[in-house]
Formats: structure tokens, sequence, C-alpha cells
């Protein structure tokens, strides 16, 4: 009797500790499950963005022209943006080798300045290590914007205008961005009766947006 006593026993604690071991096997890790999301240090959702802008239009034949600007936006969101630009020209007509004017000379316009709005979006951002793994992470976004504006040439009144264009925006720091942009600027300009020409004026930027506040504070700390 005492046998089956002692054999019922020990056949119980082989089946709870069977069932311990399966229980430790089956327990997840501590910490297992918890997803880790790392915070981008550069946040541009909700902040003012000021950016001196310098300008050189890239396919003047008659005429040359260099300018500067200043270009406003407010960041909606880290991928939308709404703005403000203004750029002053200041330009003269070339002369050929000759010193005498181009045959198309009659056709060219010097430009005063532009003002006007415009949208901008990110459909790409990314980051790359500043001097291979050894420096720290830049981050970087590509934009495309359109707007609508003036155009003011030295010759008549205003000009309705519209732009389209790419950018490309480099974080320097939480505060401080280096920008280059190229645009197509295009408005009608009047050279007479009935000859209103179509105008492309293609711009490269480049600027350094500054961002306010300075910092950017998360809702939820890590």
């Amino acid at each position: 009797m005492k046998t089956r006593v002692i054999a019922i026993i020990a056949c119980a604690f082989t089946v709870l500790a069977a069932g311990g071991v399966l229980a430790a096997e089956a327990a997840p890790e501590a910490g297992a499950g918890i997803q880790v999301i790392q915070q981008k240090p550069f946040i541009k959702a909700m902040r003012f963005e000021i950016e001196p802008t310098f300008n050189l239009p890239m396919n003047e034949t008659a005429t040359q022209h260099l300018g500067v600007g200043v270009q406003l936006r407010f960041h909606i969101k880290d991928w939308v943006a709404i703005g403000a630009e203004y750029i002053k020209y200041f330009g003269w007509t070339r002369e050929d080798s000759d010193g005498g004017r181009d045959n198309y000379m009659v056709e060219s316009r010097l430009m005063d300045f532009y003002v006007g709005a415009n949208v901008s979006f990110v459909p790409l951002t990314g980051k790359f290590l500043w001097l291979g793994r050894y420096g720290r992470p830049v981050y970087w976004d590509l934009y495309v914007t359109a707007g609508v504006g003036a155009q003011k040439t030295l010759y008549f009144d205003y000009h309705a205008s519209g732009n389209i264009g790419v950018g490309f925006r480099l974080a320097a720091t939480q505060w401080l961005t280096v920008n280059f942009e190229v645009r197509d600027y295009m408005f009608m300009e009047n050279f007479g009766p009935d000859q209103d020409k179509f105008m492309n004026n293609a711009v490269f930027m480049v600027g350094l947006g500054f961002f306010l506040p300075f910092t950017h504070k998360y809702v939820h700390p890590k």
C-alpha cells in the first residue's frame, strides 16, 4: 500500500514538473512584443521656416539677372506646407562679341520682382551618414512646389504668373537647413499690339532655412 502511495505521489510531482517546464518555455521573454520607434530628431510640423535665397535664372539669352529673395513657410505637417515668397531681380542686357545687340533683343524684358504664394509637398525623405560611418546622420527630404503670383518687368504693368518646381532640403540642425531648388516661373509678356509671348523663367535657388521655434518637443517623451 505504501509503495502504491509513494508511486502516485511521484507521478504527481513528475506531471507538475513537466507542466512547469512547458509553461516556462511558452512564457515570453521580458520586453518581448514591445516595439520601439526611434524618434526623428528633425520635425517640421507646426513650425515656421524663414529662408533667405539667392536666385540665378538659367535659361536667359539676351539678358542676365541675379536675384535675392525670401521665402516664408508654415509647415502644417511634415509633408505639407504653405508659403509666400518675394524675389528682387537685378538685371542687364547682354552684348555679343562685336558689341552689338542680338537680333532678338527687341523681345527681351528686364525683370523687376516677383511676389506670390505657394504650397509644397514632401513625397520622399531619408538620411545618410555624414563622412561615412564615422559621422552623424543627416536627414533630408525632396519636395515639390507649385504657386501663383505676380511678375513685374520693367515694361508695362504686373503679369499674372504661375510656377512649379522641385527642391532638396538638408537638415544641418534642429533649426537650420540648406535648401536647393529649381523652379519655372511662367507668365505672358506683351511686346506690342497683338504680340503677347509666353515666357519661362527657370531659376536655380539656394538658401538657408531658419525654423521657429528652434526646437521641437514630442508630445510623448521616450
